[in-house]
């Protein structure tokens, strides 16, 4: 879905000329309404099975989205210069407009999520689906339509995101899958369910690359990410805010 998102972006900025922070909440309405959809009809009937069963439908949905995307658009690379520009100086360190645009956008992204399942009513219910289905059904919460906003909301959260990267990289079919690794590792190293630990995580990988790739290259800053994922499983297998399992 990130891949949607950046597409709806650089089309919504190509084609019409508007400015690429409007594509943000487009991609977001968009990647919900899809994720409602794909929900509904495909990943409601898996409700029940392996969670591996799960997982290798949302794999196989990714990959014929990928297929779809390519048959659509080719691989070519796309980009775009509206939007953010310049730099900001900040203590000698100077930082992109746009990629500091990415940042505040992710971390309101990040404080409002919090929000809404530490604070809302069906936040409260999502995570009482999370631990057990059937206990949050026996205390009648309606699991479907928990699910169904659920991987709605997850969906557009990632289109929004696909959006976020068409700002400060290239638009591929491929772009997607390109940080699919990275989210795994920023939700192992977090802690799984700790939205503020992935939000910690994903900071400090990011400076983590930043350093390696300007003081080594690209190849030793993935290198050092799963030189850190591997130490931190054999320390801390739970992650940085992750609980133990009693």
């Amino acid at each position: 879905m990130r891949t949607l998102g950046a597409f709806a972006t650089y089309l919504l900025v190509n084609n019409l000329g508007l400015s690429p922070l409007l594509g943000i909440p487009l991609a977001f309405i968009l990647g919900a309404v899809v994720g409602a959809l794909v929900q509904a009809v495909i990943i409601s009937r898996t409700a029940g099975r392996p969670e591996l069963d799960v997982l290798m439908v949302t794999y196989a949905l990714s990959i014929a989205a990928l297929g779809l995307f390519s048959q659509a658009f080719g691989g070519d690379f796309r980009s775009y210069s509206q939007g953010p520009s310049g730099t900001l100086d900040i203590g000698g360190v100077v930082v992109g407009w746009r990629s500091l645009t990415v940042l505040l956008v992710c971390l309101a992204f990040g404080a409002a999520t919090m929000f809404v399942m530490q604070r809302a009513k069906i936040g409260i219910a999502l995570r009482a689906l999370a631990q057990n289905r059937d206990s949050a059904a026996a205390c009648g919460i309606d699991v479907r339509r928990a699910e169904l906003m659920a991987f709605s909301l997850a969906v557009g959260l990632a289109a929004a995101a696909g959006s976020l990267v068409s700002l400060i990289g290239t638009v591929t079919p491929n772009v997607g899958h390109e940080w699919v690794l990275d989210a795994f590792v920023v939700v192992v190293l977090g802690g799984m369910g700790s939205i503020g630990g992935a939000i910690i995580v994903a900071i400090g990988l990011g400076l983590i690359h930043s350093f390696a790739s300007f003081l080594l290259d690209d190849s030793w800053a993935k290198i050092l990410t799963y030189v850190l994922l591997y130490a931190a499983l054999l320390v801390r297998p739970q992650g940085l805010l992750g609980r133990a399992d009693a």
